[in-house]
């Protein structure tokens, strides 16, 4: 066993549960407990952000807890490197592109070691932190989500996820309100176009192999917020394509806020609070499909959000990954590239009930035998040397 400080982003506010927190992070502290750890947990709303110079009282705070291993997910905390003198993972949940203090990751890359869920990001890390290869590991996600045939499936299609936030400035609006010239405007057309098809493009890249000799269209090259405004786009169009065919979304309170020319999309949004394993678990299992839209940077790997799904009674309907290969082998996993394609997929598997139950079947056996948090317990151990059991 070991004492361990996990630090994350949390997004999730819920004024009856004050410890509240996204599924994988609840699945992955309560995974570390169980094995006989003791858990340091920091969690935070601040998103993307450096976070300067660690303040007296959290720094004391960590000294006294002595941890024997930090696992901070996307880098999402103040600066470790010189308050402990344990190993350090950062550990990738959304991509290298939203780290936090990535200068300080810069400046010292061997002091940490480097969880990524998709192997494209294993180019970005060594590219653009100059990292060993040997302190890059590969971890896919897993679940602890559960089946329970008991539930009746009344959802035809359920989604769990966040509307993508833009922020107070929106880069894309702040462009358009410039009044481009036409030039302008299809500089900026070529490199979304370009950002769509590879999202660890970098803005330098994007600049000279588009020829970008407008100051405007290279001031706004944030392709951070770009790739937010994009994957949103896609999300929006995917969930209204499948709208009419019974669909109940779940996820952050600016579903609910913000009209999207689409009534039938506002009206599927339910408001209740959803975060949990268990609140999980509960709509999933009472789901016919699970669908999954993931954000564009996610490339060869895919959100946590579809283990939990195969995990559950629902059946997985999802844009594809290079990883459902070489993870989950010749799993009939069925997949879209367009919203009309996603309509389609949901209304066949809404019709055909043998091969939907076919498929989740499938998906339960490679999970439970493969994607568990005890199974991903022994990389922790090997790749940290350190011992996280009792």
């Amino acid at each position: 066993m070991a004492k361990v400080l996990v630090a994350f982003y949390n997004g999730v506010s819920d004024e009856k549960n004050p410890s509240a927190m996204p599924v994988f992070y609840e699945a992955f502290i309560q995974g570390l407990d169980r094995a006989g750890n003791q858990v340091m947990v920091y969690s935070h709303a601040a998103f993307g952000i450096d976070f300067g110079e660690i303040d007296i009282q959290t720094r004391d705070s960590i000294l006294n807890f002595e941890p024997d291993l930090c696992i901070v997910f996307n880098n999402c905390f103040y600066d470790l490197a010189e308050v402990v003198e344990c190993p350090i993972i950062i550990y990738e949940v959304d991509s290298p592109r939203y780290f936090s203090n990535k200068e300080n990751i810069r400046r010292n890359p061997e002091r940490y070691l480097y969880f990524i869920f998709q192997e494209d990001s294993r180019a970005i890390l060594k590219e653009n932190f100059e990292i060993s290869d040997n302190r890059i590991f590969y971890a896919p996600f897993f679940s602890e989500v559960y089946a329970d045939t008991a539930m009746e499936q009344t959802t035809n299609i359920s989604f769990i996820g966040s509307l993508f936030y833009l922020g107070n400035t929106n880069i894309f609006e702040s462009f358009i309100q410039q009044n481009p010239s036409e030039q302008e405007r299809a500089m900026m057309a070529s490199c979304l176009k370009d950002l769509r098809e590879n999202p660890q493009v970098t803005a330098t890249e994007l600049i000279y192999k588009h020829n970008i000799t407008s100051e405007l269209v290279a001031r706004h090259m944030d392709l951070s917020q770009l790739l937010m405004m994009m994957s949103r786009e896609k999300r929006l169009r995917v969930l209204s394509a499948v709208a009419d065919l019974g669909l109940e979304l779940y996820g952050t309170e600016n579903w609910g806020n913000t009209y999207f020319e689409d009534s039938r999309l506002n009206m599927s949004y339910n408001s209740k609070k959803v975060y949990s394993i268990q609140h999980n678990q509960n709509i999933y299992n009472k789901s016919k499909i699970g669908i999954n839209v993931s954000h564009l940077q996610a490339t060869s790997g895919f959100p946590w959000r579809v283990m939990d799904i195969m995990a559950s009674n629902a059946c997985l309907v999802t844009d594809y990954h290079e990883d459902f290969k070489r993870l989950f082998g010749n799993i009939p996993i069925p997949t879209y590239e367009s919203e009309l394609e996603a309509y389609e997929v949901c209304r066949q598997l809404i019709k055909d009930e043998s091969r939907r139950k076919e498929i989740v079947l499938q998906c339960q056996e490679v999970i439970e035998n493969k994607y568990r948090f005890r199974h991903l317990l022994p990389r922790l151990e090997e790749y940290s040397g350190i011992t996280l059991h009792v």
